[in-house]
């Protein structure tokens, strides 16, 4: 096995939900006693088939087919990646193997809410009238289907539906506050855990700034704030850009006032091709890492518009492209700032401020008085939009290859195409934790008069347990204690 794939199994090992510390996304580490790190995201947009082939009424979506998954997870790895973008997604379909392989090879998901159909998104020509709970109650079903997947990173509630088209940029940008809002709410209330929810921006050097300030800023507390904003950047061209021309300097200038974590969700200009990905070690973690937190490939297979790093074949085999080889370089000798979470600080939100945001763009519709929700997405964030499914990680899936065939550049079998896993009863949870019934047991200590001061350590709680048996409280009783306290 060669080194670079041990030490990626021994990162996947921390395959933690990461969590979010003013403009950073933290790693938590696996003892959560010690400090975590901040997460750069190395990654690719994945959509096989691309976005048009999806079609709900066909029953299959890009994670239903576990054999491509198994194919394309070992294909990740590969690349040296860790996070994968996919636009198109049935929620009422089953995504658990999939999402498990993703899951156990390392890979993070930040995945659209939205699709194509009728329902399914935010219809920029008409925010107001598709703005509604039919509407919402797609968002909500989506996730309620992936909320309990430990590696979903994040969700975006929209793919450039702010642009400088008509007049888009005017009408719409309250719409996206408002459905951030709702999806906020709904996972607040209808989550186990806090799952980010971002926006992924258009191409558009005149509309970017003034469409982070509108969504990083703080409306009266009300939600609708993005908590990470994501990028759509095709200015540097492998070969022909470098760090000025680009307009990275302008970019690494412009938006370093950020509050919330920045990204490029798509990048990889192909103007000249095979492209190089010279943008990522000079560039993306080369002067704009101490402003944006990596960024997506765009992206993984070969469609009509030649952005492709693999060539899915007609039997579901794939071929790595020469922008794969290129690639897997770039990631594997990029070289990211080592940041802890302590390093970090919690940058206060601004408070919204229109006419900041028109002084940037004249046009822009900086208007905070978001659309109210309606009684009935107010009653779906109340009770549950009752997802047909829910998913969850499957526990007992073992590493393997794929029944579809992987080749190398040369065309050449690889024989040896196997995904490799950490071990999966540690990959999504943290040792160290205090647990309620610990701090349950730890109120019935203060209860009976203990004077011993509250630790987070299991050794000090146990010796806090100790000292409660001398304070008339039964053998039995205090065993029964010091197990709670080491749970």
């Amino acid at each position: 096995m060669k080194l670079s794939t041990l030490l990626f199994s021994t990162l996947a090992a921390a395959l933690i939900p990461l969590e979010l510390k003013g403009k950073r996304f933290i790693r938590p580490s696996v003892d959560a006693q010690e400090d975590g790190e901040v997460f750069f995201i190395k990654g690719i947009d994945y959509q096989p088939g691309g976005s048009s082939a999806y079609d709900s009424s066909k029953g299959v979506d890009a994670f239903t087919d576990a054999e491509a998954c198994w194919r394309d997870a070992y294909a990740f790895q590969q690349l040296g990646i860790n996070t994968v973008r996919v636009y198109s997604l049935n929620p009422d379909l089953n995504h658990d193997e999939c999402v498990t392989i993703f899951n156990n090879a390392g890979i993070y998901l930040l995945l659209d809410v939205n699709n194509g159909e009728y329902g399914a998104n935010l219809n920029r020509a008409d925010p107001q009238g598709t703005y509604n709970a039919y509407y919402m109650s797609h968002v909500f079903k989506f996730i309620d289907s992936f909320k309990n997947y430990p590696n979903v990173l994040g969700f975006f509630s929209g793919n450039e539906v702010i642009n400088d088209d008509s007049n888009y940029a005017e009408t719409v940008p309250k719409y996206i506050r408002a459905v951030q809002r709702d999806m906020k709410q709904y996972i607040a209330k209808n989550s186990n855990r806090t799952i980010p929810v971002g926006y992924s921006s258009a191409d558009n050097t005149d509309l970017r700034r003034a469409t982070l300030e509108y969504l990083q800023c703080n409306n009266n507390d009300d939600d609708s704030q993005s908590d990470f904003f994501g990028l759509n950047s095709y200015q540097w061209c492998s070969g022909i850009s470098d760090w000025q021309s680009s307009g990275y300097d302008v970019l690494n200038s412009t938006l370093s006032n950020a509050t919330i974590p920045l990204l490029f969700s798509e990048f990889g200009c192909n103007t000249k091709s095979p492209r190089t990905f010279d943008e990522i070690s000079d560039g993306l973690f080369g002067g704009l890492a101490y402003t944006f937190s990596g960024g997506l490939v765009y992206e993984y297979s070969e469609e009509a518009s030649n952005y492709g790093v693999v060539e899915i074949n007609d039997d579901y085999s794939i071929t790595y492209l020469t922008d794969f080889t290129n690639l897997q370089s770039q990631y594997k000798d990029a070289s990211t700032p080592v940041l802890k979470s302590s390093q970090v600080t919690n940058d206060t939100k601004h408070t919204c401020d229109s006419s900041i945001i028109t002084d940037i763009y004249s046009g822009f519709g900086a208007d905070f008085d978001i659309p109210e929700q309606s009684n009935d997405t107010k009653w779906l964030i109340d009770n549950g939009a009752s997802g047909a499914y829910i998913g969850s990680l499957i526990d007992d899936l073992s590493p393997r290859k794929s029944n579809y065939t992987v080749y190398d550049v040369s065309s050449n079998e690889v024989s040896s195409a196997t995904v490799t896993f950490a071990d999966v009863d540690k990959a999504n949870t943290q040792t160290g934790v205090v647990s309620s019934t610990a701090a349950a047991a730890t109120t019935t200590a203060a209860a009976v008069g203990t004077t011993a001061t509250a630790s987070t350590s299991a050794k000090t709680s146990s010796s806090k347990a100790a000292g409660v048996a001398n304070v008339g409280i039964s053998f039995t009783g205090a065993l029964s204690l010091i197990l709670a306290l080491l749970i």
